[in-house]
């Protein structure tokens, strides 16, 4: 779902450099702290927000420039030093970030894109799984989750293709709140009683 249009949300990120990077350069002071997690696709923030303030050190992406300006507030609100925000698309950035850099990467609740000639555009595709590959760390894994049968499929089948290993499939996942926290969707298909599906995946060697 699209978030209608904030015309605040370009100029107040632009007033909060200390958390919205334009770019990360790899001798960058981000990448020298740790452990690194990343999220794809952070939405307002509840996931990141609720993660970090138990610690690590946090990339939070966000493409969409109204829902970063949310994100950003509150972000500052939690005061949490230790998340960075891009405003960007994971394509935009993939090969610029640190390579092995990321104990675990996030992608909760990615849009699944569900017809057939769309299925390129999805974030578990093969080619974006691969690049997301590249920035995990030796023992780094990526964590997916999703309400979306047709979308869970793909990822297992994509993942095979990519070179990573399937080490968790859970078809009815019951969150385990010592190590994960739920997003605004999730809290909401759970209340609706509908399933969510979650895949832990990790380098193939």
């Amino acid at each position: 779902m699209r978030a209608r249009h904030k015309r605040w949300a370009a100029p107040f990120l632009a007033e909060h450099p200390e958390l919205v990077k334009e770019s990360l350069p790899l001798d960058s002071a981000f990448y020298a702290q740790s452990p690194l997690y990343l999220e794809i696709g952070a939405g307002k923030g509840d996931f990141v927000i609720q993660m970090a303030s138990r610690g690590g050190h946090w990339l939070a992406l966000e493409r969409d420039v109204s829902i970063s300006g949310l994100l950003a507030k509150k972000v500052l609100a939690a005061a949490l030093p230790n998340v960075v925000l891009m405003s960007v698309d994971f394509d935009e950035v993939a090969t610029t970030l640190k390579e092995g850099a990321f104990a675990g990467i996030y992608l909760n609740f990615s849009d699944p894109w569900p017809k057939k000639k769309h299925w390129k555009r999805r974030l578990t595709s093969e080619p974006r799984l691969r690049a997301m590959m590249r920035l995990l760390a030796k023992d780094g894994a990526i964590y997916v989750k999703t309400d979306n049968d047709s979308l869970y499929a793909f990822t297992q089948d994509e993942a095979v293709k990519a070179g990573l290993k399937i080490i968790q499939k859970d078809d009815n996942y019951a969150l385990n709140e010592a190590t994960d926290a739920m997003t605004e969707y999730e809290k909401n298909f759970r209340e609706a009683g509908l399933p969510i599906h979650r895949l832990v995946l990790t380098r193939g060697e």
